[in-house]
């Protein structure tokens, strides 16, 4: 009886939903239900997809790195990685606490669900600085729902990091009037973001850019500051984001790595450089993008700065919006490597202007007299197009599909195979758990590096220096077209994303009765075929089982007519890794 007493009443409920709508500055409790309910909706999709959406090659890099910090490796010196270490450093001890284990990337996805929803945080603060709390919470379900943002989002990357770092950079510096301590605590934030990837040269492009440029806008008078307090805001704002940054590199320094440091977060990604795009043609195009951005995006800040009902308001207004714009156009013009995985930071201040200009746009629907109107009265337009991206995500990666069992069989696969002193030769480190035979990570910029002769590609000699005998598959066309043939002569397929040293013996065209042989990598190496049982000869001794073989010519006398044999490295072998069911991996 006291618990059905306990039980809130419908009116209760309906006070309840009230109150919110109120606070949320919503048109009543209707889109206050819708808002709720579709909130609901994304953070269930997103738990779904964090087990079902398919595993990048980045995720698993990433991890590699973390590994090796736990397992003692030092990143650039042991480990090659272009990115700056803060991520690697944080994750590492939650590495430690989980162990290798082949569904780590699924807990490691988890871990940084939490980032997520401070990036959230963020959007919302952001749109009821400059809008209302409606817009803010609009902003973060369209930005939530966006297909880009969401996808990445899942994944286990440095962006996950690096974004949320930069929207509470961006929330600090438009939660009120800028003083020196706002701009220290901005500029801290602004230098973690700097040691999550050297790609935050755009952010302090974007704050350079837009901070002087909304200030002529808006008008220094009107802003109530001297030119001296906004210049000790200025330099607080410029030490606290170098400090950070250059703790982390006088800690290399003195550990000895700074070579490669250097080599690794600098030298390296200056590689990207394309010369293709130096052409007369591309540089009138860039200019003729940028003056027309320019000139839109002059218009739509004074339309905006001209609406606000004080300067504080407008200068926040035109602030975000130079910064989200110079931000992207910086992004798609000049940044060397050009990937979607760059975008994270954009999406939700564009959501923020978004959601602000459907609402306006809601409000003076609903003042025409028409049916249509009342549509609008009850659910603004951000819920239309909310629905709408529910669909497009669903439809790009159903629920019910699981995308995410390829990497976790070849993880599976590679602790049941080799030890932890075996080495491994991958695209990316996709292997997680294993040293690597090269430091060359094969992506975009390898690639055009090799192509242009900067970086020699030495994968087949390091295989046989680091008697590397599996290799790892999933990303093979990545590989240079010289290693992909080497794998391809002197591995045999044993699963479908591995494949371990040996070959198919064939007989002689001399002596039909002896197969002749050379062996590529220095191993212990077993003869069988599909009857299990082999006997004969083997570079003229009885073959009585696994044996080391040395780089060099060998030969095969088999004793009694076999149709099919292969020679495969013996531990492969005894753990049940053979070719003649590599679909189905170990028995």
């Amino acid at each position: 009886m006291q618990l059905a007493q306990a039980r809130p009443t419908s009116p209760q409920r309906s006070s309840l939903v009230r109150r919110g709508a109120a606070y949320f500055e919503m048109s009543g409790p209707g889109e206050f239900i819708a808002a709720a309910v579709l909130f609901a909706l994304m953070i269930a999709i997103r738990v779904v997809h964090i087990t079902r959406y398919a595993f990048d090659s980045d995720e698993s890099q990433h991890l590699h790195v973390i590994w090796g910090w736990a397992r003692s490796f030092v990143q650039y010196r042991d480990l090659f990685d272009n990115h700056m270490p803060l991520f690697h450093l944080l994750f590492a001890p939650i590495f430690g606490l989980i162990g290798d284990r082949a569904t780590i990337l699924y807990v490691m996805r988890f871990t940084v669900l939490p980032l997520y929803f401070v990036a959230a945080w963020c959007t919302y603060e952001i749109g009821a600085s400059l809008f209302s709390r409606r817009a803010g919470v609009w902003a973060v379900i369209l930005a939530g729902l966006y297909t880009r943002y969401h996808f990445i989002s899942v994944e286990f990357r440095t962006d996950n990091l690096w974004a949320p770092l930069w929207l509470l950079c961006i929330t600090v510096l438009v939660a009120g009037p800028l003083t020196v301590h706002r701009a220290l605590t901005a500029g801290l934030l602004l230098g973690l973001c700097f040691c999550v990837s050297m790609k935050s040269t755009l952010f302090l492009y974007s704050i350079v850019v837009a901070a002087p440029a909304t200030l002529f806008l808006v008008g220094r008078q009107r802003s109530g500051q001297s030119w001296s307090y906004q210049a000790q805001c200025v330099a607080a704002f410029v030490v606290s984001t170098l400090t950070v940054p250059a703790i982390i590199m006088i800690f290399f320094g003195l550990k000895g790595v700074w070579r490669d440091f250097r080599y690794c977060v600098f030298d390296f990604n200056f590689l990207a450089r394309s010369t293709s795009e130096n052409s007369l043609v591309h540089r009138s195009y860039l200019a003729l993008v940028i003056i027309i951005t320019l000139v839109i995006l002059f218009c739509v800040a004074r339309q905006m700065i001209g609406a606000a009902d004080n300067a504080g308001l407008a200068f926040r207004r035109g602030f975000v919006l130079i910064v989200c714009v110079s931000y992207f156009l910086a992004l798609k013009c000049f940044w060397p490597v050009r990937s979607h995985d760059d975008d994270p930071p954009f999406y939700p201040l564009a959501a923020v202007l978004c959601s602000g200009a459907l609402l306006a746009a809601s409000n003076a629907l609903t003042g025409l007299k028409s049916n249509q109107s009342r549509i609008f009265r009850r659910m603004p337009l951000p819920a239309f197009l909310a629905f709408g991206e529910i669909f497009v995500l669903v439809a790009m990666q159903p629920i019910w599909k699981d995308r995410t069992r390829q990497e976790t069989d070849l993880l599976r696969d590679v602790l049941a195979l080799l030890e932890p002193s075996d080495y491994v030769l991958d695209c990316k480190g996709e292997t997680v758990f294993r040293q690597r035979c090269v430091r060359t990570v094969f992506e975009t910029i390898t690639k055009s590096a090799i192509e242009r002769g900067l970086i020699p590609n030495n994968a087949p000699q390091r295989c046989v220096e680091t008697d590397t005998c599996v290799v790892a598959t999933t990303l093979i066309k990545k590989f240079p077209r010289d290693t992909r043939r080497f794998v391809k002569r002197n591995y045999l397929r044993v699963t479908d994303s591995l494949r371990v040293a040996g070959r198919e013996l064939k007989p002689s065209s001399i002596d039909p009765r002896q197969c002749a042989f050379d062996v590529i990598i220095p191993a212990s190496y077993e003869i069988i075929s599909r009857d299990d049982h082999v006997s004969g000869t083997l570079d003229g001794t009885p073959y009585q089982g696994a044996r080391f073989l040395d780089a060099g010519p060998h030969s095969f006398r088999p004793g009694s007519a076999t149709p099919e044999l292969i020679l495969l490295w013996a531990q492969a072998v005894d753990r049940h890794f053979t070719p003649f069911e590599h679909h189905s991996g170990p028995k």
